[in-house]
């Protein structure tokens, strides 16, 4: 029984771990994609927080939040995008202590890290 030359066991290596990576080289793209993406949704959402508490007005966040109920970020960033949700609830509550508030926004603010 012949086992080969060391030159047909390195072909033989080489090509399997072509294969391992031309496998997995797509789910780690995938991945380092999503991560980027979720990154960039936490950033927007501080961002347009922070301007609704300036300004008082959550239209902005409103709509943002209305468009990516319909993008897979819905599913991704669920946490996240319920945190903005029950910012966005205290924001449409009617209360008269406006500076009580905004501070529990900027605490649920303070759960969102990019």
């Amino acid at each position: 029984m012949e086992i080969g030359s060391v030159a047909d066991w390195a072909t033989a290596v080489a090509e399997t771990a072509a294969v391992i990576v031309a496998l997995f080289l797509p789910y780690i793209d995938r991945r380092k994609k999503d991560r980027k993406d979720s990154r960039n949704i936490k950033l927007m959402l501080r961002g347009l927080v922070t301007r609704a508490l300036q300004d008082d007005n959550p239209n902005s966040l409103e709509s943002f939040l209305n468009v990516a109920a319909f993008t897979d970020a819905g599913e991704r960033d669920k946490e996240t995008l319920a945190t903005a949700r029950q910012i966005l609830e205290l924001f449409n509550i009617d209360n008269t202590d406006i500076e009580q508030r905004n501070n529990e926004i900027r605490a649920l603010l303070e759960t969102i890290h990019p």
